[in-house]
């Protein structure tokens, strides 16, 4: 248990300077940096009482860790010292943080936020996953593999939503289909700097290199390196 929860403090820790990046790449003054280092300080608050209580980090075995979160916070009065406008923007933000989507029609803080906080979470998941892809035979961790079946096959889902530029539901049944769902991802990210991190860890050739070595996920990989070179041209709009 305590390699676990000492696995998400770090996580934690690294999502804070993550949102402290993407922040000062849209130029937030220093109030609203603290704000979205509070924000990730807060977001998996719910995963330390999820895998005490579950043994899982699996939401689908659990409960929604970002709602647990959130409940905590709420009982704990951890926010009340805050303004409400400010308990609110930390609130959802933590609420929503691991969604498919961002819901319609936020107010601009609150979407804001969420976005940064999505993508300094993003960004930190895919450094903790490639090293551990190359790493796992050597210190296999079932909490991270979701005790998903080591087959190596993989859902064409996952493939059809890649080539059409989608982010996928969470319908996994192998360690492949966790992969390609985390590739996903990449169509919800919403920073110039994180894709550049992204693209500067080569983040995609080592999930890419843990995959089959077939024509299909070959297909996958030019695609996505496409649309990286040309996500790597924008510019903040945010």
């Amino acid at each position: 248990m305590q390699r676990n929860i000492k696995l998400k403090e770090e996580h934690t820790l690294r999502v804070c300077e993550n949102i402290i990046l993407i922040g000062k790449s849209i130029n937030l003054d220093e109030t609203k940096l603290f704000i979205a280092e509070s924000v990730a300080l807060f977001h998996d608050i719910g995963r330390f009482k999820q895998f005490k209580k579950y043994a899982t980090f699996d939401d689908r075995k659990s409960e929604n860790h970002a709602a647990l979160g959130v409940k905590i916070l709420e009982d704990s009065g951890v926010l009340s010292c805050l303004p409400t406008s400010e308990q609110e923007l930390i609130l959802k933000s933590v609420e929503f943080h691991n969604l498919q989507k961002i819901p319609a029609k936020l107010k601009p803080d609150i979407l804001l936020f969420s976005k940064l906080l999505r993508d300094a979470d993003k960004l930190d998941i895919f450094g903790v996953i490639t090293e551990y892809y190359v790493e796992k035979d050597k210190n296999p961790n079932p909490a991270l593999e979701l005790e998903l079946a080591d087959a190596p096959t993989y859902s064409h889902e996952f493939i059809e939503d890649i080539l059409n530029y989608r982010v996928s539901k969470n319908n996994l049944n192998t360690h492949n289909d966790m992969k390609l769902f985390q590739l996903t991802w990449l169509f919800d990210i919403n920073f110039p700097v994180t894709f550049k991190c992204f693209k500067d860890k080569n983040y995609l050739e080592k999930i890419i290199k843990s995959l089959p070595d077939d024509e299909t996920i070959r297909e996958v990989h030019e695609h996505l390196k496409d649309y990286l070179d040309l996500k790597k041209h924008l510019k903040n709009k945010n």
